[in-house]
């Protein structure tokens, strides 16, 4: 089920568009461990291309495509050992929801400072039956869109410091009206 971006408007889109041409100079783009070699060389394209979509559509073409890898390294529980897993059967959902969630972030951010605002607001996009307790706890708090956007350009791969666009959380933003 598609995020509900309550902003996701034309002018929106172009700034995520600009976000992407400003990751490209020094490829600054999250290439998650879920994506197998043949998916990491394509996701620049592909996250360019869903600038017209939505999370739905760029979570389809990951799969579509074969983008996703069958297994990936991460670290063992309470070590530094690093181990192979399996790619969730929920991988091409949750990075598609996590990087169009930030992309669009950043792109809200973007045209809310060029059009002269400050400020932009915590929501649920999604619905959650088991909500946790640090997602509740922005919803309705009001960030510096300036804080956000840079927090987020510097943040790829992991929780941004502000707690915005965090995986699989169903938190994102919206202008302050």
């Amino acid at each position: 089920m598609a995020l509900n971006f309550l902003d996701l408007d034309e002018k929106t889109r172009l700034h995520m568009a600009s976000e992407i041409n400003y990751d490209k100079q020094p490829d600054n783009f999250y290439r998650s461990n879920y994506l197998s070699e043949h998916g990491k060389t394509l996701w620049e394209f592909l996250l360019e291309e869903s600038v017209q979509h939505d999370d739905v559509w760029l979570e389809n073409e990951i799969k579509a495509r074969g983008m996703l890898a069958q297994f990936y390294t991460k670290r063992k529980p309470k070590s530094t050992e690093l181990m192979q897993a399996k790619v969730p059967v929920t991988g091409a959902q949750t990075l598609a929801e996590g990087e169009f969630n930030r992309l669009y972030a950043r792109g809200l951010c973007s045209a809310v400072l060029s059009e002269g605002g400050e400020f932009v607001e915590a929501y649920r996009a999604r619905e959650s039956t088991n909500p946790r307790q640090e997602s509740e706890a922005i919803i309705g708090r009001r960030f510096s869109a300036q804080a956000v956007l840079d927090d987020l350009r510097s943040s790829q791969g992991v929780d941004s410091a502000l707690g915005i666009s965090r995986p699989n959380s169903g938190i994102s933003i919206k202008r302050v009206k």
